[in-house]
């Protein structure tokens, strides 16, 4: 059994819609292990990292346990530190990161990458998204060292197909979970150097394949490569909370960067862990991945943390299926169906035929023949007149807060994460171009107190809305702009237009998901659902 199972959220809004997706599961018995759920917004909606986020949610157990014996007792805990680590030594959490703008994933904002469709049985009972595969598996993790505590943390972005039961959690401190992999692949994510008794000697930080081989990372033409997932004890737990500031009661912000109160799980605080990372080795390893913070603060980090024991635990085999990006969504949707279709259709009613190639379906009601080209992705429409995409073109419609639905035509490798500088593609063509192209100039598109520098794909306003879902076709000719009539591109100025940034604060979070419920719902009617990705 687990007492907590914690799901982490970027927002309040975010963290409501993971709250009635938990309660559906909780209600259909898919949780028997787990004794309570819990959701956990960053706090005032302020992104503080993962690992921020994962202190924050060991204070909000706290909180609740003090306030439970203060109850009780009529007194206050006479020593905070020793009764939390007792308290954690009688727990066993499950906190699965899952806060995030998807902003390399624009079709599934609403539901975080964590609750995306995925192919599953058509007996299930909800629509299976990303959470059931992935979350059971580390339900099924081992425990820890007896007597005292465990918190497992892991990331709800990918998933991780290994064997639970191969995890060896009975080593004080923190044990990561690893895998080796070739060292080009490794160069993309966190590695370990591991030494004697599988202890780790240094944790890095997307380390070239140079850099492996100069810290001893590789072994038989093999790095040990982390898959984001670790486990601790309760008295580490304390020591952290202490390193970095927090109290009991929430957030208490006198973290040793006072400027920052948002720091990673795996920057600020794995890069300084490890039998070798010196202070020398912690503070490169941090700021060259982006760390803001000043060297004294590391060093108080460092000097803190130094002593906890970590440690890794191997496993034989694992794969990984990445759900972060549009185009990443087609490859590993397709690598889950139990056969290997062409078209991947899920959770939609299609009542007319249906051709292409490697593309992905979801939520939709199709009455009318579609073609997709390739590497298309169409999500939440309702086609009732024949539809043809060109190659990697994306159309995703959802629903809006004040009842307006938003259009968006974009391309499968758009980068709304870069900005325009870092070449920011829309409808697979440089952005500016395409503004152009579309008879517009930058000032139509950013507010003007956006800074030029400031200024990318996600916070454009070229996204027009509707009254009507149907509405869509009116914006087919945005994925071939230089095609428009006059009229259009006139049409389009005039239009009422929104940023990926406005919308994912704007969109029906709860109409996303009964939308999907309500077509899962109706394959016990007369029309074909698909649901396991078989076309």
């Amino acid at each position: 059994m687990w007492d907590y199972l914690i799901v982490t959220a970027s927002n309040e809004s975010q963290a409501s819609a993971y709250e009635s997706q938990l309660q559906l599961r909780r209600e259909s018995g898919l949780l028997p292990q787990v004794r309570e759920t819990l959701v956990v917004p960053d706090l005032d909606g302020k992104r503080i990292g993962s690992g921020g986020s994962t202190l924050y949610c060991l204070t909000r157990i706290l909180a609740k346990h003090f306030a439970l014996a203060k109850v009780g007792q009529g007194l206050p805990p006479a020593d905070p530190a020793s009764d939390a680590a007792a308290i954690l030594r009688r727990q066993r959490i499950l906190i699965v990161h899952a806060g995030g703008d998807s902003r390399r994933l624009p079709a599934y904002g609403p539901c975080g990458k964590i609750f995306v469709p995925i192919p599953g049985s058509t007996d299930a009972t909800l629509p299976p998204a990303l959470f059931d595969l992935l979350v059971p598996a580390f339900l099924a993790l081992p425990e820890g060292c007896a007597g005292q505590g465990q918190i497992v943390i892991a990331a709800g972005d990918a998933l991780i197909l290994f064997d639970s039961t191969a995890a060896d959690f009975r080593r004080p401190g923190i044990t990561a979970l690893g895998c080796y992999a070739p060292p080009e692949e490794a160069a993309r994510h966190g590695v370990f150097c591991i030494g004697p008794g599988a202890a780790m000697t240094k944790f890095l930080q997307k380390p070239s394949i140079a850099e492996q081989a100069a810290q001893g990372a590789i072994t038989a033409g093999r790095t040990a490569l982390d898959i984001g997932v670790m486990s601790m004890d309760a008295d580490t737990a304390v020591a952290l909370l202490a390193a970095f500031g927090f109290s009991y009661g929430g957030w208490q912000a006198k973290a040793p960067a006072p400027q920052s109160v948002s720091f990673d799980l795996y920057r600020e605080i794995c890069c300084a862990l490890g039998t070798g990372a010196t202070l020398e080795h912690y503070v490169h390893a941090a700021q060259t991945s982006g760390s803001p913070w000043p060297v004294e603060a590391l060093a108080k980090v460092h000097a803190a943390l130094r002593n906890i024991p970590f440690h890794v635990s191997l496993l034989p085999d694992c794969r990984f299926l990445h759900f972060g990006s549009t185009y990443e969504l087609i490859e590993s949707g397709l690598a889950l169906a139990d056969q290997q279709p062409d078209i991947l259709i899920l959770n939609s009613t299609v009542q007319a035929p249906v051709t292409g190639t490697r593309s992905w379906i979801e939520a939709c009601r199709i009455t009318a023949p579609v073609h997709l080209s390739g590497s298309n992705v169409v999500v939440g429409a309702d086609i009732d007149q024949p539809l043809a995409l060109p190659p990697e073109a994306c159309l995703d419609i959802l629903s809006a807060l004040d009842g307006v639905w938003f259009i968006r035509c974009y391309g499968i490798r758009d980068g709304f994460k870069e900005s325009i500088d870092n070449g920011a593609l829309f409808c697979g063509r440089p952005l500016f171009e395409w503004i152009a192209a579309a008879g517009a100039v930058p000032d139509d598109i950013w507010p003007d107190t956006l800074e030029t520098a400031e200024r990318s794909l996600w916070n454009a306003r070229v996204f027009p809305a509707e009254r009507s879902p149907s509405g869509y076709r009116n914006w087919l000719w945005m994925y071939a702009p230089q095609t428009a009539a006059a009229a259009q591109k006139q049409a389009y100025l005039a239009a009422r237009r929104y940023s990926a940034a406005e919308i994912a604060w704007q969109a029906d979070q709860s109409a996303f998901y009964q939308r999907r419920l309500a077509i899962w719902k109706d394959r016990a009617g007369p029309s074909r659902v698909q649901a396991s990705g078989v076309q």
